[in-house]
């Protein structure tokens, strides 16, 4: 029996959901995405949509998935449970992407995952001020920054954050299909 291969999304209170919209829009066409919440329960995206987690948290295993995916939001600064930051180091020390876009970087950071990696984000004084308490890498001012297995993205550029992360999971058959998610049809 074939599994169809698994993406893995972390939702909490006022996650934005437009930034990884573009990718899931890619991915989930070749991929199951589940998610997970911390504690599981519905969670209200930050344009209020109620989203019920698909999967336990206790039920995951980083090796059942081709990727992580951290979104930013409002509150990702308070992620701070210590089940969180074990998976995302166990997802990271087994060699499975972990990719995160805007404040999601925060979380990726305080997992210890940026140690000695080039990585972007987009943060407020007081979010880069919180860097400097985790073991961090060089902070580079690009878009979209990949640096082995870890992705991170400044939060407007979820369109080329999508784009990446389904190149990197081979979701586009053509350069037509990867160009209408650029916006060059």
């Amino acid at each position: 029996m074939d599994m169809k291969k698994r993406v893995l999304v972390y939702l909490y209170p006022q996650f934005r959901e437009v930034e990884i919209m573009v990718a899931l829009s890619a991915i989930s066409r070749y991929y199951e995405v589940l998610t997970f919440s911390l504690p599981h329960g519905i969670i209200t995206s930050e344009c209020g949509l109620f989203l019920q987690p698909s999967i336990k948290f206790k039920n995951i295993n980083p090796l059942d998935f081709e990727m992580l995916i951290l979104p930013g939001g409002r509150q990702a600064i308070s992620q701070t449970d210590p089940r969180l930051l074990r998976l995302i180091k166990a997802f990271n020390r087994d060699g499975v992407r972990v990719a995160a876009i805007g404040t999601g970087v925060l979380m990726a950071a305080r997992a210890g995952i940026l140690a000695e990696k080039q990585y972007t984000a987009s943060l407020s004084e007081e979010e880069s001020d919180r860097l400097q308490e985790w073991p961090m890498g060089k902070r580079v001012n690009r878009s979209v920054v990949e640096d082995r297995t870890v992705i991170t993205a400044k939060k407007n550029a979820y369109i080329d954050f999508g784009l990446l992360l389904g190149d990197r999971l081979k979701c586009f058959e053509s350069i037509e299909d990867y160009n209408l998610y650029k916006g060059s049809l």
